[in-house]
């Protein structure tokens, strides 16, 4: 079930980016690890806590997985893109012993009911661009490579974008 979270869920969210960079360092990669300030992500969590960004899908009572929906990034996205109706995703997060059992993909799509009901067109999101299990991931669940940005000193400029328009067949 999609719920929203709020302030009271501040520390399940830290909880859960803590555990996501610890899993990820086993995994091998540097998400996490290389060119980030991890006091300007907590204040980046807390921000986005406080302006209630965060949605969490929940199993039998309990959050698994989180997401917070944000305004798109307009270093990464063009001007055209940027206008189009779109939900824009970050921190995409699943709890420490729920890995494997699907909870981010019913997150995702939990989300992409959600905003198709609004009118968005698309689900976007830019993520670590050395991650490729990641972005593998997200192509798994429907989403496709728009393009990979190279900014200084920022290390996730991977662009993907999912529609979330149904398309009946003919």
């Amino acid at each position: 079930m999609l719920v929203k979270l709020d302030q009271t869920h501040r520390e399940l969210v830290h909880r859960i980016r803590r555990h996501a960079e610890e899993w990820l360092s086993d995994k091998g990669t540097d998400q996490y690890r290389r060119g980030v300030d991890p006091d300007a992500v907590r204040c980046s969590i807390d921000h986005q806590v406080d302006t209630g960004a965060f949605v969490g899908w929940c199993v039998d009572g309990e959050v698994v997985a989180v997401v917070a929906l944000i305004e798109p990034d307009t270093e990464l996205w063009t001007p055209e893109e940027v206008k189009e109706p779109q939900t824009y995703i970050s921190r995409l997060l699943v709890a420490e012993n729920h890995h494997g059992k699907g909870h981010g993909a019913a997150l995702l799509g939990a989300v992409a009911v959600q905003v198709r009901g609004r009118g968005d067109r698309w689900i976007r999101l830019n993520c670590w661009t050395t991650n490729t299990r990641l972005h593998a991931y997200y192509e798994a669940h429907g989403f496709e490579h728009v393009r990979t940005v190279d900014i200084p000193g920022r290390m996730s400029g991977a662009l993907f974008q999912r529609s979330v328009v149904v398309h009946l067949p003919d």
